[in-house]
């Protein structure tokens, strides 16, 4: 049935660069987890009616990972607007590198997972009425499920797949 999600990200990285190589490398397996081509088309069937030929990307996302202090500068948001023509959504989340600054690795992923996984679950549902070909509430437990795995680190990256990052 396709792919239906892609997912990109943009970061600051961290204070320190030690800080800024843990928050890319879990930003990194994040979105290729969630960018993995297998599980999108394992799952496709269950939240698609039209033929995979037809298929599209319904849900368009990037990660903004800034410090605090840029965000304000810039006056930046989270949002979310649907595109109709397209039958796509856009998600474009901002998150606060500076709640991240002292966790360790294990933690940070964690905790990105809760924090961006809530913010769609948010937003998937409020949309949820005007897709014409994805079933975003069938879609929500699928997205947890797979969430759980990368905070387990289950997933084996593209990037590198000898390794579990």
């Amino acid at each position: 049935m396709g792919i239906f999600f892609k997912i990109t990200s943009d970061s600051y990285g961290g204070e320190t660069v030690e800080k800024a190589d843990i928050n890319n490398k879990v930003l990194h397996y994040i979105t290729d987890a969630l960018n993995d081509y297998v599980w999108q088309d394992s799952i496709a069937p269950k939240l698609r009616k039209i033929d995979a030929k037809y298929s599209h990307i319904t849900l368009g996302t990037i990660l903004r990972f800034y410090l605090q202090r840029y965000i304000e500068e810039g006056n930046l948001k989270s949002f979310a607007r649907y595109i109709k023509k397209d039958d796509k959504l856009i998600i474009d989340q901002m998150l606060v590198l500076n709640k991240y600054e002292t966790l360790s690795e294990d933690e940070t992923r964690r905790t990105l997972c809760d924090d961006i996984f809530l913010y769609f679950k948010e937003i998937i549902l409020k949309y949820k009425d005007r897709f014409q070909d994805f079933d975003a509430v069938m879609f929500i437990p699928l997205l947890e499920e797979r969430f759980e795995e990368i905070k387990e680190q289950k997933f084996i990256s593209n990037r590198n797949p000898t390794k579990i990052y």
